[in-house]
């Protein structure tokens, strides 16, 4: 080649590449492609650049599980002015009230059921120092608690108390193995003890491997309830019994293993109860990611570990048994891996000096008692001692502890000479499946009326004219940020770009992008930019986000199955794309990042959003860039993408969802449905109180008045075409009857699987595009 072409080649390349690429030509006769874009700096991560991603955001979420122990602590209220300390924890007693679900209110009721009608003669068994009956008591209509009634013999009631079993323990059981219920029953104790769900573990409809927890956890957590707060109002409806039969006596709420995590919930939200006994369980939450997933309610660390629960149960008492809990460990197998181990003495002593601390200025400091355990037996019960530390703090006298057994023991004591009339075993089973069912169908009813739910808290959108709209949907955008999405509010940092050149094909080249977001949260993915470019010419943006265990890499070569180079394609046809690579990759790894997220009271949405937001800002100062037109195209995990991040994110000039879109809300909760997520490996999927607020339409409407299209094929597996319909009409409803905007609203229905189709989205962008 002899200079005059060098030289004319040269001049074609600063003609065809924007003015980036031409300031990167440092001599007029440099053929090469820049390897980085103009004013970036190489980008030399070695490795996958993804997993480093999804690392970096996982020691951003452990330092933010840290920091939370003195956030909430510090938070905490100060004695000042008249104000009693009952008063001044109110509002946190109603916060905790609403993270656990307690929506609904129980059915008033003042005595027990018992199978036959007279009681006396349907004991259960009967040995020296009680008398056990079998009992149900009324929660909501159609749904009963149930469990046991230790009645004393000799003596009058003197005390009531809730005794509540772990999860794999059944009320015969703790009756049957007790070593305290004689003596507590033979100092005038009348126990409850009711049915707690179980963690009996199964494969559900023959596919993911789930708890009896997590089987109803799933459904009540999108529904806005929680089991934590089924069995707190089990607990409670007892509590209210108890105080009609026997008016003016102390209650005591006491558990060991998950009893201890539902007691202590139970007596911080109900001022009645007198006093709590925590055993096998007290200790600190901030890996509660990696207990079994039920556990997990969302925004707790924000206000409460244990120690706060513990000083929300002030003035009245609460006994620390330093026993250790049941030794849990849960498999995934499409389920969520989980495990229980400990509290160790030394973490429960630090978490009750905490509560300490935290009642120390109220003068409160000695309402919090820490026992230590007393001999190496396991108990799977509060000790005699924790008991006595309770009845003593009440001024109720104490029990007999040296009078009965020294340990725990499968054979009841040689001392009762126990009936049972069934057979215990078969009890439980039957007792298991009844709890199982009962929760599962109200969990079914909520989902049948939660559409009415969210059309009351609707009713304030007004559509008269854009203006209004916009004014009357902006409440309703915050209360999606921080509600359900979660935002933080940590500042952005300089994105630092960071780029190198990874694709050169005929019509476009790409390059890797790299952008820091927050202290080792970074946004990473493909800038692809077509050739044509010219000197000071902007073009739109197609911002294309792949799907579930995606790369940016699938949607731009290798004509994957589901994207079909869309990104290429895109690219092809003169739009600027950018593909970045979201967080949902690497399998339980992102995963527990959403349960890592999930006590801070955020989402993995979050965290996308804000690298999504990020990513508009970067690329809006870009010269080739048209900033007023940057839209968003997601297909699968990344239409669930495009209903979410395009409603936060106000750049985003226009939203696309495909392969995803539809009756979200029933796709989470319904047990009926095989297309449900109740039945697959998708445990983070689940988001805290969305069905009585945000449904997809309703997502839709936060993207409004911006154009939003689906893209659905007639055979994907996502959701049927009547529940994909149906949704959308509401959308449609809203673009054309309402806003008078028909032509920004749109679906596209082909023959094809869960897949890119390209055509009517091609053109729904060439129209709002401009290109």
């Amino acid at each position: 080649m002899n200079l005059l072409h060098r030289i004319a080649l040269s001049l074609a390349l600063a003609w065809a590449l924007p003015s980036s690429y031409t300031s990167a030509l440092q001599t007029p006769i440099v053929n090469e492609t820049p390897k980085t874009l103009d004013q970036t700096s190489p980008l030399t991560m070695q490795g996958d650049i993804a997993s480093q991603l999804v690392d970096g955001v996982d020691r951003f979420l452990i330092n933010k599980l840290e920091q939370s122990i003195s956030q909430r602590s510090n938070g905490w209220p100060k004695p000042g002015g008249s104000r009693l300390y009952t008063e001044a924890t109110e509002s946190l007693r109603e916060d905790l009230m609403r993270r656990i679900g307690m929506k609904d209110h129980r059915i008033a009721s003042s005595k027990f059921s018992i199978d036959a009608p007279n009681m006396a003669q349907n004991w259960v068994s009967k040995v020296e120092e009680y008398t056990t009956y079998q009992i149900r008591w009324p929660i909501f209509d159609g749904v009963e608690a149930e469990g046991l009634l230790v009645y004393p013999n000799k003596s009058p009631v003197e005390f009531m108390a809730v005794m509540i079993p772990d999860a794999d323990q059944s009320p015969e059981q703790v009756v049957k193995e007790s070593v305290a219920i004689s003596l507590i029953a033979a100092k005038g104790g009348c126990v409850v003890v009711p049915s707690v769900i179980q963690r009996h573990r199964e494969a559900r409809r023959g596919r993911a491997h789930l708890t009896d927890q997590e089987y109803l956890y799933r459904s009540a957590f999108a529904l806005g309830r929680h089991i934590l707060g089924y069995q707190v109002l089990e607990s409670l409806g007892a509590v209210d019994i108890l105080r009609s039969m026997f008016p003016g006596k102390s209650v005591i709420v006491a558990g060991w293993g998950e009893g201890g995590w539902i007691a202590i919930h139970t007596a911080a939200v109900d001022r009645r109860i007198d006093a709590a006994i925590v055993s096998g369980h007290f200790g600190p939450r901030e890996s509660v990611w990696m207990e079994p997933i039920h556990r997990n309610v969302h925004g707790l660390l924000t206000s409460f570990g244990d120690a706060q629960l513990g000083a929300l149960i002030a003035p009245r008492h609460l006994v620390i048994d330093s026993l250790v809990g049941p030794k849990v460990n849960i498999p995934g197998d499409g389920g969520a891996p989980g495990k229980l181990d400990g509290p160790t003495e030394a973490d429960a002593k630090r978490e009750s000096e905490t509560a300490q601390s935290v009642l120390k200025e109220w003068g409160l400091s000695d309402r919090v008692h820490f026992v230590p355990p007393q001999s190496q037996v396991l108990l799977h019960e509060p000790s005699c001692l924790s008991w006595n530390v309770a009845l003593d703090a009440l001024r109720l006298g104490q029990l007999n502890c040296d009078a009965g057994p020294k340990s725990a023991s499968p054979v009841a004591p040689a001392t009762k000479t126990q009936t049972w009339i069934e057979d215990s075993s078969t009890t439980s089973v039957q007792r298991r499946m009844r709890t199982l069912q009962k929760w599962d169908r109200y969990n079914q009813r909520l989902l049948e009326t939660v559409a009415s739910e969210r059309d009351d808290y609707w009713k304030k959108v007004n559509t008269s004219k854009p203006d209004d709209f916009a004014k009357s949907v902006e409440p309703y955008r915050e209360a999606f940020r921080n509600e359900v999405i979660g935002a933080w509010d940590d500042k952005f940092l300089p994105p630092n770009p960071k780029t190198k050149l990874a694709y050169e094909k005929g019509n476009w080249i790409g390059y890797e992008v790299v952008l820091d977001v927050f202290p080792d949260v970074i946004a990473y993915g493909a800038l692809l930019l077509p050739r044509d470019l010219k000197a000071n010419e902007k073009r739109p943006v197609v911002v294309f986000q792949h799907g579930l265990e995606g790369r940016p890499k699938d949607a731009i070569e290798g004509d994957h199955q589901a994207y079909h180079d869309v990104a290429s394609q895109l690219a092809e046809k003169g739009y600027i794309v950018f593909a970045p690579q979201n967080l949902y990759i690497f399998q339980d790894r992102f995963r527990t990042l959403q349960r890592k997220s999930n006590p801070l009271g955020k989402t993995l949405f979050s965290t996308m959003v804000s690298q999504h937001q990020q990513i508009v800002n970067w690329l809006a100062t870009l010269p080739y860039v048209d900033e007023k037109h940057i839209a968003f195209y997601g297909l699968s995990y990344g239409g669930k993408s495009a209903m979410r991040i395009p409603a936060l994110v106000p750049q985003y000039s226009l939203s696309i969802c495909s392969a995803d879109f539809n009756d979200w809300v029933w796709k989470n909760a319904s047990t009926q449905s095989n297309y449900s997520y109740v039945w697959t490996g998708e445990y983070e999927i689940f988001e805290f109180d969305l069905g009585p607020k945000f449904n997809y339409a309703e997502m839709a409407t936060l993207i409004a008045p911006r154009p939003f299209m689906v893209e659905r094929g007639h055979f994907d597996g996502v959701a049927p075409d009547e529940r994909v319909g149906l949704e959308f009409a509401k959308v449609q409803r809203l673009y054309s009857a309402r806003l008078g905007l028909q032509e920004r609203c749109r679906i596209e229905w082909f023959n094809g699987p869960h897949t890119i189709n390209g055509k009517g989205t091609f053109q729904f962008l060439k129209e709002h595009l401009g290109r």
